[in-house]
């Protein structure tokens, strides 16, 4: 204990020094850490999804709009995913040309009800069960963006 008084008395700015310094990295440490690793804390989506609990569309909802695609004739499959605020549809049609994929499109759109259609992103993407031909114009996507009214399609010839 006697050295150690010394040592303090004789070299009393560098401990005073060495000790403000020990506090400062401790507080950068902790600070980093905070920002670093705080940030995978929260949620995937942040704040996007508020209000989704008013617009839910659960399993019960996607059947409703799965059996409402399937209507048609050209329609083999349909499958539908919900990820955060995007409704992805996925449709393989047994033939047909781009008009046909846009009235499925249509008639698929009406069946979500005006609170969905405001509040979700609603992709489509046609393709052809099976594909014979090498020019053809599938795979279309569309995609109809919460505020708009209308669907946006790729560029294709029909």
């Amino acid at each position: 204990m006697q050295k150690l008084k010394g040592f303090y008395k004789t070299n009393r700015n560098f401990v005073i020094m060495m000790g403000i310094s020990a506090i400062c990295l401790i507080i950068i440490i902790m600070l980093s850490v905070i920002y670093f690793f705080g940030q995978t804390t929260g949620d995937q989506y942040g704040n996007r999804l508020s209000g989704i609990e008013n617009v839910l569309i659960d399993t019960n909802r996607i059947k409703e709009l799965k059996s409402a695609t399937e209507k048609s004739e050209l329609v083999d499959s349909v499958s539908i995913k919900l990820i955060g605020r995007v409704v992805y549809v996925n449709i393989h049609l047994s033939g047909g040309n781009g008009a046909d994929a846009k009235a499925i499109a249509g008639t698929s759109l009406g069946a979500f009800t005006d609170d969905e259609k405001a509040f979700y992103d609603i992709s489509f993407a046609f393709a052809l069960s099976e594909s014979t031909d090498e020019e053809s114009i599938f795979p279309i996507m569309g995609y109809k963006k919460s505020d708009n009214t209308v669907i946006s399609w790729t560029n294709f010839s029909e």
